[in-house]
């Protein structure tokens, strides 16, 4: 049963700027729609000193970006994941000069801890702003990883009751939302489609009645803005859906079959997922995205597959990177 085709506006340009990320580059060159973090003081702190610039930002294993549109005269910024840390998320956004007052509405892609827990941190630093935080309920979930050896990996979750006295309001959506003045779409749960995207069998989730597997991870989302004449622009969290499910789901949503730039984890990287990177790959360049700048979870071996099957389009990611779409 094909979804309810969303009308998505055409915005005339789109800036993602990567704040959290696994990796940093300082000597990475700019170039075109590229903009790479700048080596030499970019701040200074509050007594006017220029501190070491190589000190000015960190990599942690995490996500988040800043995602700036605008539509003629109108510019608003979106903030998509928080990363692991509230250290890791607030030193790089004053490395970075982001002002956290810009910020006009939070999406989280998923639950899991390298995209939400910088999240404390940033609703410090907003201090008694109203600003709309939309995440699927099931990102409040308490969840682990268990291997086939046994080994048991347990992933905090952002609690409900952290927000109640802050100035947040919070929008638990299971299907897509428009945000702001609706110049980007949040996907909401994404449809599953492919036959080689099954998810992850080793993830559980703790629900009303215990410990139960959670292969899917449900609440996994995705940011869509339409790029006027170019197309979808696409900013994924891990892409637990599969990059391909992704894709195709917003295609669907929008009914807009052309996709302009694909930006984010694509959740490659890991024995269990290896096999898919051939086929992911290859489908990817069907599609035929412009620009493809996979980071965080995709992993070294299929971001260089990428890389040799799509030379033109590949950017790598590092924090600091700013991607700006016209």
């Amino acid at each position: 049963m094909s979804q309810q085709v969303i009308n998505l506006p055409e915005v005339d340009k789109v800036r993602i700027t990567v704040l959290v990320d696994n990796t940093i580059d300082l000597l990475l060159p700019s170039g075109g729609a590229v903009e790479r973090y700048p080596l030499g003081p970019a701040w200074q702190d509050s007594l006017g000193e220029v501190p070491n610039p190589w000190e000015s930002a960190v990599a942690e294993h995490g996500y988040s970006t800043l995602i700036q549109v605008t539509q003629g005269d109108r510019s608003a910024t979106l903030m998509y994941d928080t990363g692991v840390s509230a250290y890791g998320l607030l030193k790089n956004m004053d490395a970075l000069g982001a002002d956290a007052r810009e910020i006009r509405a939070v999406t989280i892609s998923h639950g899991h801890p390298d995209h939400s827990m910088g999240l404390l941190g940033l609703v410090d630093r907003l201090g008694s702003r109203s600003l709309p935080l939309v995440l699927h309920p099931d990102a409040f979930l308490e969840r682990r990883v268990i291997l086939p050896d046994g080994h048991q990996l347990n992933y905090p979750a952002p609690r409900r009751s952290d927000f109640r006295a802050e100035d947040i309001e919070v929008i638990e959506e299971v299907g897509p939302s428009m945000l702001v003045d609706g110049m980007a779409l949040v996907s909401g749960e994404i449809r599953r489609t492919s036959s080689f995207e099954t998810g992850n069998p080793y993830h559980h989730a703790h629900r009303e009645h215990g410990w139960e597997p959670d292969p899917l991870i449900s609440d996994d989302q995705c940011v869509i803005i339409n790029l006027r004449g170019k197309g979808l622009v696409i900013v994924t969290g891990c892409g637990h859906s599969g990059i391909i499910n992704t894709l195709r789901n917003a295609q669907e949503l929008t009914g807009i079959q052309n996709v302009h730039a694909l930006v984010g984890g694509f959740h490659l990287t890991g024995s269990l997922m290896a096999p898919l990177i051939p086929q992911t790959v290859s489908m990817i360049r069907e599609i035929g995205p412009q620009y493809v700048m996979p980071g965080h979870c995709t992993g070294w071996s299929a971001c260089h597959q990428l890389a040799a099957t799509m030379p033109e389009a590949f950017v790598a990611s590092s924090v600091g990177t700013t991607l700006e779409l016209t």
